[in-house]
This record gives structure tokens, C-alpha cells and sequence, in this order.
């Protein structure tokens, strides 16, 4: 992945990822949610494990989001100094807060890390597309070398 092309190209591939990570998880989830009678495969917890179907709808899950974080991680992260820091540690309390939420099955409560976890990348990817509109080849980004 090449984002050296300016604006445009960072805009192109926040747009493709957003798409595929939202295709992705409604593909996913809709897999998840359908009726399985099947044997687990290995359990999270006593009520919480996946059978062969719901398994393929989480690798279809995360196969599609993953390309999200790697961008978020790339060279043009939206998160930087304090921000940075601070997004880092709620992405590890939201990851903490699923681990627990699943484990302990404590129900519905693991939306609340999950909306965290969806919420930072969110914004993590509306400031890649702001601050994609305001580089240009005239005027490159605060960040880019030269």
C-alpha cells in the first residue's frame, strides 16, 4: 500500500477499507446469526464458542477489519503525540473489556467495547480523510518529508 500519491490516494484507500470492513461485517455477522446445531470447536467461556459456521463468520469478520487497524497503524496514523497515546489505551481497555465481557458472560455488556473499539477507529479514519483533503502537492501534509 502506497500512500505517498498525495490526498487522493489516502481518501481512495480509506474509502476502500471503510467499505470492505463494513461489507465484511455485515457478511460476517450475518453468518454468525444464522442457526447452528453443530459442536463447538474450542469455547470462550460456558455459554460462548463457536461452531464451524459461526467460526467462518468470524475470520470473514476479521479478515475485513484487519486491513483497518494495519492503516490506522501505517505512516500516515491520524493518532499522534497525547492523542496517540491516549487512543492506545483505550483500544487496550476496550480489547481488555471483550476479553472479560465474553469470559465471564456478562451478555449484552460487550457492546460497550465494542462501540469503543469501532469508535476510535471511526474517528481514526475521519482524520485520515480530513487531513487527506487538506494535502496537496502544492502544499504537502505537516508530516510528509521534505
Amino acid at each position: 500500500m502506497d500512500l505517498r500519491g498525495g490526498g487522493d490516494a489516502v481518501r481512495r484507500t480509506v474509502r476502500r477499507r471503510s467499505l470492505l470492513w463494513v461489507a465484511g461485517s455485515v457478511v460476517g455477522t450475518a453468518v454468525i446469526a444464522l442457526p447452528d446445531t453443530g459442536p463447538r470447536i474450542f469455547s470462550f467461556s460456558q455459554t460462548h464458542g463457536p461452531s464451524a459456521p459461526d467460526l467462518i463468520g468470524v475470520v470473514i469478520v476479521l479478515a475485513t477489519w484487519l486491513p483497518v487497524p494495519v492503516l490506522l497503524c501505517s505512516r500516515h496514523r491520524p493518532f499522534r503525540g497525547a492523542a496517540g497515546r491516549l487512543a492506545l489505551a483505550l483500544m487496550v481497555l476496550g480489547l481488555a473489556g471483550l476479553a472479560v465481557t465474553i469470559r465471564f458472560d456478562l451478555g449484552a455488556w460487550y457492546l460497550v467495547p465494542v462501540a469503543l473499539l469501532v469508535g476510535i477507529q471511526v474517528v481514526g479514519l475521519r482524520l485520515l480523510w480530513v487531513r487527506a483533503g487538506t494535502a496537496s502537492p502544492a502544499r504537502p501534509a505537516a508530516d510528509a518529508p521534505g
